[in-house]
């Protein structure tokens, strides 16, 4: 039920026709600037076997130089390095 639920709410995101119906240019300009990093990862446990299913957004810019590391029990790691000189 969690993982149905997830699933719909991850498809009903920005890519939905009227997500940005009623909103203004600045609205818009603002959501365009915002950048973030998130990642969701799914364990479906079915009778014939387990799926490990992971969904990462990374904005531009927001882990220049670094890493997302995702593990077998969904356990999400992201480092950030410097950027090289």
């Amino acid at each position: 039920m969690k993982t149905s639920i997830l699933l719909l709410t991850l498809l009903m995101g920005c890519a939905s026709p009227g997500a940005y119906q009623g909103m203004t240019a600045e609205q818009i300009t603002a959501l365009a600037k915002m950048k973030d990093a998130n990642v969701a990862c799914v364990i479906l446990n079915a009778p014939w076997g387990r799926g490990v299913t992971t969904f990462v957004n990374l904005d531009k810019g927001v882990i220049p130089s670094g890493t997302v590391t995702v593990d077998g029990e969904c356990k999400v790691t992201m480092t950030n390095a410097p950027l090289p000189k």
